[in-house]
């Protein structure tokens, strides 16, 4: 019989070839195997044939679905939200969770087509009462309280972890943050992105704005920016900057 067995940051090298193959969660997969955020999981540490990734709300699962230790993976704690990589895995899922399960359709977008010149139009368009600034250590406080988004840091430790590794742009109106971009994760090559903007400053193309910060960044620094869209407004605003659609898939959230 098999158990789960945890897996420390520096032998998560040995999961490396269980998701290899996986397409979705890249960023948190990579991030969680890098070592940098998370924790990890697998049938052995010695010879895995299946793991379990856990990164802020989203479990990962790669390798062997039919695995003897799979069940044991799935029961160690508690599922909020996973992307089934394969339909093998789809097919365990829903043995396992049934009616519990919901799903929540994403659209992923491809960056290669995105623009510098395009990106700096954009940023240009900002209207003058309007601040755009790079989040530092103050600013980082200030979104917690002004935007209360708790996706924004979502898969770093700390504010000290965001501020060494991460990236976000936010813009302020009479010194209050009103719309932000992070990288609410981050792996050595990529980061997911999350943006947000108050409701009484929505339809200003702030969003627009403060993404576009962001990417062009990314695009400097050679770091891919992964947009993953879960509503229409979202893909709306992934075409504006210069995205192209990709491939519809499905994550599932497990209902208690």
């Amino acid at each position: 019989m098999t158990y789960p067995v945890e897996i420390p940051a520096a032998d998560r090298h040995k999961l490396l070839a269980l998701f290899l193959d996986c397409p979705y969660d890249r960023v948190l997969i990579d991030s969680v195997l890098e070592g940098h955020f998370g924790r990890a999981y697998a049938d052995s540490l010695a010879n895995p044939n299946a793991a379990r990734l856990d990164s802020g709300a989203f479990t990962m699962l790669g390798g062997n679905p039919i695995a003897a230790g799979v069940k044991d993976l799935l029961r160690l704690a508690p599922i909020s939200y996973v992307t089934p990589q394969t339909v093998e895995w789809r097919i365990v899922l829903e043995d396992e969770f049934g009616a519990r399960m919901l799903v929540l359709p994403f659209t992923n977008f491809s960056p290669m087509a995105l623009d510098q010149a395009h990106l700096a139009g954009l940023i240009k368009t900002l209207p003058s009462a309007f601040e755009l600034k790079r989040i530092d250590r103050t600013l980082a406080e200030q979104l917690l309280v002004d935007m209360e988004n708790e996706y924004f840091f979502e898969n770093f430790h700390s504010i000290d972890d965001f501020l060494g590794r991460g990236i976000g742009y936010c813009i302020l109106h009479q010194n209050k943050i009103v719309s932000a971009a992070t990288s609410m994760a981050q792996s050595q090559q990529a980061i997911d992105i999350e943006i947000e903007t108050v409701a009484d400053y929505r339809k200003q193309r702030l969003g627009t704005v403060v993404g576009a910060k962001l990417v062009a960044h990314c695009l400097e620094q050679g770091i891919e920016p992964c947009w993953l869209a879960a509503n229409e407004a979202s893909e709306r605003l992934a075409i504006r900057l210069g995205y192209v659609s990709g491939d519809r898939y499905e994550t599932l959230a497990i209902q208690e």
